[in-house]
């Protein structure tokens, strides 16, 4: 990040507020990803005793479909958690990151913005 100055001090204000923002949207993604983690985990365990002779369905939009397979849709699912995860803990260290800036940020904004308080 460039130096703030006085005369920049709004730019990097209004950077400052855009990162913010960022990191909610990023920790609203990772709330969401997190519920389907956790109902992904619930089908599996739910599912993990099914025998061919059970049948299943899987919403797929608004329609259901009758699963012939059960052992692939485990495996499906496992795939899908599997992504989940790993986009999520990708989300995560973007979030870490970004605190990361927003705090050395803020450590050099707090006191120009003092001083043109205190200049006011």
């Amino acid at each position: 990040m460039s130096e703030i100055t006085p005369e920049n001090v709004q730019e990097k204000l209004n950077l400052f507020q855009q990162m913010q923002q960022q990191v909610q949207s990023l920790s609203q993604q990772v709330s969401q990803i997190d519920m389907s983690i956790g109902e992904t985990e619930r089908t599996l365990e739910e599912i993990k005793e099914v025998s061919t002779k059970n049948t299943l369905y899987r919403a797929i939009g608004s329609v259901m479909k009758k699963i012939d397979d059960p052992e692939k849709l485990k495996l499906d699912l496992a795939e899908e958690k599997e992504r989940m995860v790993i986009r999520n803990n990708s989300l995560k260290g973007q979030i870490q990151k970004m605190n990361k800036e927003l705090e050395d940020m803020q450590k050099k904004l707090a006191p120009i913005l003092q001083n043109i308080q205190e200049a006011k």
